[in-house]
């Protein structure tokens, strides 16, 4: 079971459509969704306790479950952080979040936001009547008039006479001239002539030892670097040198999720090797941590044949043992195994 929430074009900025493949028929969904802190999504955001959302509108077609879903959920997703959906009877799968389109704009406020109305003017307290009027005061004398020097004269206004500003018209013009051919110039060298930059890959981070790792800090973490590194270009080269230093033993949840971020945006981008590791999450015959990733038989055979067609021979190996793990289950009576097994060709 995979589901995917996308934007809604039907409906706007804000809203979107969950689509979960395998659920089966279901009359009236409701569901939950997990972050990777552990966090359940509300009405009012994240929370510790686990929170039941209910979808605006929904249908079962062509065996897909779609959801749709508001700003509640919408605005509180993020495609660079790792999510799991939960529906009563058939369980937790991933949740992948793809093209959202918030209906929030910068500053925290929506589209629709009004603008502070301006505070009314203070009224002024009246003077409550006095016994009577007041007597007006002598008038005082006028003062003596000052005497101003005049003003001094101004000068007239020296205008250029036509010569001189027939040499500045041509003197700018040349200067206009040149300041062309120079921008043409260095356009036509740095398209042409200049031999392109080979960006090179980040260093790989030196590996520190269990102890060290857990008691000293080391800058922003894993989850964060893949983070920042998917904000950007996001290379398939560079994902994978970023990831595979994650994929080792002794890899913390946080480790596991961030390896599979960077994993699955190189894959989906065409790289052989990321097919086969992504294969790696989902495959239960491998021991490497697997994060907050559900095992799930399809997806890893889904990916260990996408990677085998791109020409990566592990991929073959990796096969061989799922399938002899399904054929194993399926001889103690797995169901699912066994109509697995039918379709493996």
């Amino acid at each position: 079971m995979r589901a995917t929430l996308t934007a809604d074009p039907m409906r706007g900025p804000g809203y979107g459509l969950i689509e979960v493949q395998g659920a089966g028929h279901m009359p009236n969904p409701v569901f939950v969704i997990y972050r990777s802190d552990g966090k359940s999504l509300s009405g009012g955001g994240w929370q510790e306790s686990e929170s039941t959302l209910r979808p605006d509108a929904w249908e079962n077609k062509d065996g897909i479950l779609r959801l749709a879903v508001g700003p509640a959920v919408v605005n509180e997703m993020d495609n660079l952080e790792s999510y799991r959906l939960s529906l009563p009877g058939p369980g937790l799968c991933p949740l992948v979040v793809q093209n959202l389109v918030y209906s929030h704009m910068g500053g925290g406020q929506g589209i629709g936001a009004r603008a502070p109305r301006p505070d009314p003017a203070p009224v002024q307290p009246q003077a409550s009547p006095g016994p009577g009027p007041e007597p007006e005061p002598e008038p005082s004398p006028a003062p003596e008039p000052v005497e101003t020097p005049p003003a001094p004269m101004e000068e007239p206004l020296q205008l250029p006479s036509q010569s001189s500003a027939k040499k500045q018209g041509r003197t700018g013009l040349l200067a206009g001239l040149l300041l062309l051919l120079l921008l043409a110039a260095g356009a036509l060298w740095w398209f042409v002539w200049r031999a392109p930059d080979a960006t090179p890959l980040p260093p790989v981070p030196p590996q520190t030892s269990e102890g060290a790792a857990r008691n000293t800090p080391s800058g922003p973490s894993a989850l964060a670097l893949a983070r920042e590194q998917l904000r950007g270009e996001a290379r398939p080269e560079v994902s994978l040198a970023l990831a595979k230093p994650l994929r080792k033993a002794d890899a913390s949840a946080e480790e596991g999720d961030a390896a599979f971020l960077l994993l699955e945006d190189a894959a989906q981008k065409g790289n052989a090797e990321a097919m086969l590791l992504v294969g790696q999450f989902y495959d239960p015959v491998s021991a490497l941590p697997r994060g907050s990733i559900p095992v799930d038989i399809s997806q890893a055979r889904r990916w260990y044949d996408m990677a085998l067609a791109k020409g990566q021979a592990e991929a073959r190996a990796a096969l061989d043992k799922l399938r002899a793990h399904v054929r194993a289950a399926a001889d103690k009576g797995d169901v699912e195994a066994r109509s697995l097994l039918q379709t493996w060709k």
